[in-house]
C-alpha cells in the first residue's frame, strides 16, 4: 500500500538495519547484513546507494547516496548515517541517532528536505520475524529525545504545498517534558485541491484557497503524539464506528508563543500579531491563561456577507482563561475580546469535565452567558449596509426588523431584550444567558433534538427564562 508522504521509507530501512543489526566490527559484514536487508524488504522496493561504511565509533553504519524506492515512491539522502542500533523487532528497536541530509522525494508527494536528525529513537515491537519488514509502527508510538528538520519544500499531488524553515521536537512520545519550536512555516491548499473541495461541501460555500502561515513558535507541554494516536484512527478519510476521545493532550505547566498567526479559508484571512497561553496547577486547580494581540479579520468581496460586512474587523486583544478543579471536576472558561471605542464581547461557559474525560465523563455545559457591547455604533453601520442593499435607509429598516423581532419574541420569548438594543444599541450591552436543567454533553443534546421538536411545552420551557434569557445594560 503507497502512502501519499511514506516520509518513514528511510525509516523502514533503518528499521530493517536494526533488525539484522548493523553493529559491524567489518566492512565484510556490513555488506553481508545489507544483502540481508534487500532479501526482507517488500517486493516492490529496493534499498540503493552509492557507498556503504561501518561507523566504528558509533557502532552503526554510513550511506553516500541512499535511495529507498518502492513502486513510484523515491525517497533519497546524500548522507545518511545510523548510530548504535539496538533490540530485535520482537522486543523494539533504539537508535542513539539517525541523520540524513539533502533528502529528496518522488511520489505522490514531491520535493525536498535540507537535513533531518533523530535522537535517541525508540521503535515498538511490531514484528516476531525479521522477514515481516513490510509497514512501520503507528507514528503515534514511536519515541525519541530529540528531532529536528531544517528547510522543507514539498507539494503533493493533492493540490497542496508546505514549505518550513526549520523545527524542533523534544520528547516525542513520552510524557513528560515535551517542547517545540517552528519558523517559517507555510501550508498552502489551492483553490481546486481536496482540502478547499472537502471544506467548501462541508459548509455549502464557494471554493477558496485554504492557507496557514506561523512566523515564529515556541511551545512546552503539548503532548503530540497523543494528537497523533487520535488522528491515525481517521486514516483512510473514513468516520470510526466509535470515535475515541482525546484526553490527558497536556502537561502541567505548558506554554505556547506564537508569532505572524494567518490563517486563510472560504473567503476569510485571520491573522494575529501575537499570542501566548500558559497552564500551570495551583491546589486542586489547574490554570490556564492567554492573550492573543492586534488580531483581524479581513473579508474577501468572495465571501457571501462582504456586502454588508466591513473589509476588515479589528481586534485589538483576546484574553482567554480556564479553570479547573480536578476534584469537583467543575470548570470554568472565559473569553473577552475588545477594540476600544468600537465594541467588547465577553463570554463565559461553566462546564464539568473539561480535562481527563471519558465516555462516562464527558466535557458538558452547565451554563453560559455571552455579552456584547457596542461601544462605537457597530450595529447601526451593520444595519446601514442591510438597509442600502435593499435601497432603504437605516430609518425605514428599523420599524420592519422590529416587527419581525417581535414575532420571534413570541416564539422565543428568552429573546425579549433583543428588539431594545435593535432600536437603539450604541452605548449599551446585550447579555444571552442559557442555563439548561441538567447539564449537557454532546450525546445529551442530540437525544434532546427529537423531544424539543415533538413537544410544544418542553421546547416553549427551554426558550424561556430562566433556561434561556436576555438582559439590557
Amino acid at each position: 500500500m503507497k502512502r501519499p508522504l511514506l516520509a518513514a521509507g528511510l525509516c523502514l530501512v533503518v528499521i530493517g538495519l536494526g533488525a539484522i543489526g548493523v553493529r559491524h566490527e567489518s566492512k565484510a559484514e556490513l555488506q553481508r547484513a545489507l544483502a540481508s536487508l534487500r532479501a526482507n524488504l517488500p517486493p516492490d522496493s529496493r534499498f540503493e546507494y552509492d557507498q556503504a561504511y561501518p561507523r566504528f565509533l558509533a557502532r552503526g553504519a554510513g550511506f553516500e547516496n541512499a535511495r529507498f524506492i518502492r513502486g513510484d515512491i523515491v525517497l533519497a539522502a546524500r548522507h545518511l548515517t545510523i548510530n548504535n542500533p539496538t533490540g530485535y523487532l520482537a522486543t523494539g528497536l533504539s537508535f542513539s541517532q539517525i541523520h540524513a541530509d539533502h533528502v529528496t522525494v518522488q511520489g505522490p508527494v514531491s520535493g525536498t528536505i535540507g537535513e533531518v536528525t533523530l535522537k535517541k529513537l525508540l521503535l515498538p515491537p511490531f514484528s516476531r520475524e525479521k522477514r515481516d519488514i513490510v509497514t512501520l509502527p503507528p507514528a503515534s508510538q514511536i519515541h525519541f529525545r530529540h528531532g529536528q528538520i531544517h528547510d522543507i519544500a514539498l507539494t503533493a499531488s493533492s493540490g497542496c504545498t508546505f514549505t518550513m524553515g526549520y523545527a524542533s521536537l523534544d520528547n516525542y512520545g513520552h510524557d513528560d517534558g515535551n517542547a517545540g519550536s517552528l519558523h517559517e512555516g507555510h501550508v498552502l491548499c489551492a483553490k481546486d485541491s481536496m482540502v478547499a473541495g472537502l471544506l467548501s461541501r462541508s459548509t455549502h460555500q464557494a471554493t477558496a484557497p485554504v492557507s496557514l502561515d506561523i512566523t515564529d513558535m515556541h511551545e512546552s507541554g503539548i503532548r503530540y503524539a497523543r494528537y497523533v494516536g487520535w488522528a491515525e484512527q481517521f486514516r483512510g478519510g473514513t468516520l470510526p464506528a466509535h470515535v475515541a476521545l482525546l484526553s490527558d493532550a497536556l502537561e502541567t505547566p505548558a506554554r505556547t508563543e506564537t508569532k505572524g498567526l494567518s490563517f486563510s479559508f472560504l473567503n476569510l484571512q485571520l491573522t494575529s500579531e501575537t499570542s501566548d497561553m500558559r497552564r500551570w496547577k495551583e491546589g486542586e486547580t489547574i490554570e490556564t491563561r492567554g492573550e492573543t494581540r492586534n488580531s483581524s479579520l479581513k473579508i474577501s468581496p468572495a465571501f457571501p456577507l462582504s456586502l454588508v460586512l466591513p473589509p476588515v474587523i479589528h481586534i485589538n486583544t483576546v484574553n482567554q482563561t480556564m479553570s479547573f478543579n480536578t476534584t469537583t471536576r467543575a470548570g470554568m472558561i472565559g473569553l473577552t475580546a475588545t477594540t476600544p471605542k468600537s465594541f467588547t464581547v465577553n463570554a463565559r461557559l461553566a462546564m464539568n469535565n473539561l480535562e481527563n474525560y471519558d465516555a462516562e465523563h464527558l466535557p458538558a455545559l452547565v451554563s453560559t452567558d455571552l455579552t456584547y457591547t457596542d461601544e462605537g455604533g457597530n450595529l447601526d453601520a451593520l444595519l446601514t449596509r442591510i438597509a442600502a442593499q435593499r435601497n432603504m435607509t437605516l430609518e425605514d429598516l428599523k420599524p420592519t426588523l422590529l416587527m419581525s423581532l417581535a414575532f420571534v419574541v413570541q416564539k422565543v420569548p428568552g429573546l425579549s431584550a433583543v428588539p431594545e438594543f435593535v432600536q437603539s444599541p450604541t452605548g449599551k450591552s446585550l447579555t444571552l444567558s442559557f442555563r439548561p436543567p441538567v447539564p449537557l454533553d454532546n450525546s445529551s443534546m442530540i437525544r434532546m433534538i427529537k423531544p424539543l421538536s415533538q413537544d410544544p411545552a418542553m421546547a416553549r420551557a427551554w426558550s424561556s427564562p430562566p433556561v434561556l434569557s436576555t438582559t439590557l445594560h
